[in-house]
């Protein structure tokens, strides 16, 4: 089993504004205690790993544009990491350009690997960004199909700022099933895979304006 969470931070105001709110928000991703995360909105992802005390038990790594992935290294190894550009923000929203980051992951005891997938999509929300939400979908599958391994498990977590039923959305699900979706921003945060979930929770906001998402699957 792997116990994967996905979790907007809503750095501007969480951290720059109110200093990280008393650790609100890593006090919950400790209590979680999950075997890989993605983080969203992460401006320095070693910041939160000293903050929550998460250092001693995690792996980070930071990624592009205020992405990161952080994974348990007692039973788990990196094999590989990556990103790519997928998207670009509608000028009207314009923020940043957007991409996938990914990592394969080991398992120390079972040797079997996970393909693990984080990404914040681009604004204006269900727009696509700039070149719409089939061209979002397209790069974001592509960026997968180019670096996964065959019958490798893939697991895909963000805000990718596209509600269920959006053309990114629809598009995606035609690759790899929709497994979950929070409720927070009126359904923009999601988790993707191809392998049997076994459960999903919501933990809360952790004084973000996102929920802490957590699901486990079938490694």
């Amino acid at each position: 089993q792997v116990k994967a969470l996905t979790y907007n931070l809503q750095w501007w105001s969480l951290y720059d504004q109110r200093s990280g709110n008393d650790g609100s928000a890593t006090s919950l991703i400790r209590a979680a205690a999950p075997d890989v995360m993605g983080l969203q909105e992460c401006e320095d992802v070693t910041r939160v790993m000293i903050e929550g005390g998460l250092h001693a038990d995690y792996t980070a790594v930071q990624g592009p544009h205020s992405l990161a992935i952080v994974f348990k290294r007692a039973e788990w190894e990196m094999a590989g990491e990556g990103h790519s550009v997928v998207a670009v923000d509608m000028e009207e929203q314009f923020f940043s350009s957007r991409s996938v980051m990914w990592v394969r992951l080991v398992h120390k005891e079972s040797k079997k690997t996970i393909f693990f997938v984080n990404h914040h999509g681009p604004l204006r929300v269900n727009s696509g960004g700039r070149h719409g939400g089939p061209a979002t979908a397209e790069n974001i599958v592509r960026s997968i199909h180019c670096n996964a391994m065959p019958g490798e498990g893939v697991i895909m977590v963000g805000t990718f700022n596209a509600q269920v039923g959006s053309q990114t959305i629809r598009e995606l699900e035609g690759y790899l099933p929709r497994a979950s979706t929070g409720v927070a921003q009126d359904g923009v945060d999601h988790f993707f895979s191809q392998l049997q979930m076994l459960g999903e929770e919501n933990l809360g906001n952790g004084g973000s304006d996102h929920d802490a998402l957590a699901a486990t699957f079938v490694a």
